[in-house]
């Protein structure tokens, strides 16, 4: 028990200290890195900065700059399901919804979903589902 007591608080350091862009899951489900495969390197990252959330599409191995995504009321995720919203616990949204990242409730039953992932997405190449990743 001693040793536990000890080892504890070494632990919890290390985690602090482990650079942030390798955790592939996050306190914030919205932030991190997503792809549009399960097994593809990143597509798309995003980040809250001033509480503010930022999307940065990576284009030919380099991360573009970011912009601003907002997130999205009841009513914004009923233009894209409109018979489904409930199934959607929270949503980002790009200026113009050229961009949407839709994060899935328990048990959600979408047409279009991936067993193994929560998430669907809204992007310049179509629908579907999206994976988070590790950030490169």
């Amino acid at each position: 028990m001693r040793l536990l007591t000890c080892l504890l608080p070494l632990c919890l350091l290390l985690a602090a200290c482990t650079g942030q862009r390798d955790l592939p899951f996050r306190a914030d489900p919205m932030t991190g890195c997503f792809a549009t495969g399960p097994r593809k390197a990143a597509d798309f990252r995003i980040e809250q900065q001033a509480g503010q959330y930022q999307l940065s599409l990576r284009s030919d191995a380099q991360w573009k700059p970011p912009i601003p995504l907002l997130s999205a009321s009841p009513a914004h995720v009923r233009q894209f399901f409109p018979n489904d919203a409930e199934q959607i616990d929270r949503a980002l949204l790009g200026q113009g919804n050229t961009f949407g990242l839709f994060l899935l409730r328990d048990g959600a039953t979408l047409k279009g979903r991936a067993r193994n992932s929560d998430y669907m997405g809204l992007l310049v190449i179509g629908a579907g589902p999206v994976y988070r990743t590790h950030c490169d």
